[in-house]
């Protein structure tokens, strides 16, 4: 009785409301399909926090297709693909706003847009399961992003082989979409909140505060990741996973015809190190983290190109902050903002399509 009263209300997002368990696997996740919604949102970090004064609220429209991914369209011949977890999802902007959308609309790519929240593995499987159904011209490419803030607390799979995954019987599907529905409750999400609040997760939120008073939120947890060594990354006992989701992705790409080229990004607090250290900006900040040193030697074993968006990033959110004051993030945000999405679009259209000044309608 409560739902349609208290459902949107205990979420400080729609992409949170609308997500599901997919049936047949539910080691994998959807928003429901054929989503067309607006409405207004905060961050996440707000939201941990648990302080409404921290908050960048703005409105987002939120579309998904038929499968539950965030398409307005499904183009007959695809000729990008993009993958990865909620950073390139496009969490808390716009629908015409994400960097996948903006690849169509500003760079001419036909695009399918297989974002969504999860580790790795989890993409690796969208990937197996999504692919088969799509219309892939021959000149088809994909980018997949690891986001270095929490890739890797992914622990990921242990079946590779996709024969004696843990599918669903029809029983099995039902009782997912029964917990489905149990999930949603808004008796449930109030008592997962207290969950929460009782169990210490509201901890970990850092705040700073612009010259002009603006506060920014990190998470110390992510940016924990970005500064880890090269060998405590290599160490971690679910780096040896990663590998081998990489060698997997390699050849079942391979056979599909499908060149992989996997995009590693920073964290808020690798760009805005300045701002999180409470110092000046220096040079070094634009080099490599351990964790993309790693990935990057990773790729390379597996044969997989690699690009670390670090460096790009940090020389252009340096020089617009002088220029205007903007951010790259939301403020109360883990998520990239709109101006986020616009350079992560026009460093994929340079370094990995090639299209340096070509955008469409110029």
């Amino acid at each position: 009785m409560l739902r349609p009263v208290m459902e949107r209300r205990l979420s400080y997002t729609p992409m949170n409301v609308s997500a599901h368990k997919l049936p047949r696997l539910p080691i994998l996740g959807r928003w429901d399909a054929r989503l067309d919604l607006e409405d207004e949102l905060y961050g996440d970090l707000a939201t941990i926090a648990g302080d409404p004064t921290l908050r960048e609220p703005r409105r987002i429209r939120f579309v998904t297709d038929q499968a539950g991914f965030r398409n307005e369209r499904i183009p007959p011949q695809i000729d990008l693909l993009v993958l990865g977890d909620s950073f390139g999802a496009g969490w808390g902007t716009t629908q015409d706003n994400i960097f996948a959308r903006l690849l169509e609309t500003r760079y001419g790519r036909l695009v399918y847009n297989l974002f969504y929240p999860g580790g790795p593995y989890n993409q690796y499987l969208d990937f197996v399961l999504e692919s088969p159904r799509l219309g892939l011209s021959p000149q088809v490419k994909m980018v997949w992003t690891f986001y270095t803030g929490n890739d890797l607390d992914d622990a990921g799979g242990e079946v590779w082989d996709l024969s004696v995954l843990p599918w669903r019987n029809q029983v099995g599907e039902w009782i997912v979409r029964y917990c489905t529905f149990r999930n949603r409750s808004p008796l449930n999400q109030l008592m997962e909140g207290w969950r929460a609040r009782w169990g210490g997760r509201t901890e970990g939120v850092v705040v700073r505060r612009l010259p002009d008073g603006r506060a920014v939120l990190f998470l110390s947890s992510h940016e924990a990741w970005g500064l880890r060594s090269r060998s405590d990354v290599e160490r971690h006992p679910n780096f040896p996973k990663l590998e081998r989701t990489f060698v997997a992705m390699r050849a079942l790409a391979g056979e599909r015809g499908v060149p992989v080229t996997v995009l590693i990004l920073p964290t808020k607090g690798e760009i805005y190190r300045w701002l999180l250290a409470q110092r000046p900006s220096a040079e070094w900040e634009a080099e490599p983290s351990g964790f993309a040193q790693a990935v990057l030697a990773a790729c390379e074993l597996a044969q997989l190109c690699c690009l670390d968006a670090k460096p790009s990033l940090v020389e252009e959110a340096r020089r617009v902050f002088d220029a205007t004051g903007d951010l790259f993030w939301w403020r109360d945000d883990t998520h990239s903002n709109d101006y986020g999405h616009r350079a992560i679009a026009e460093l994929i259209a340079r370094d990995v399509l090639g299209l340096a000044g070509c955008i469409k309608g110029e």
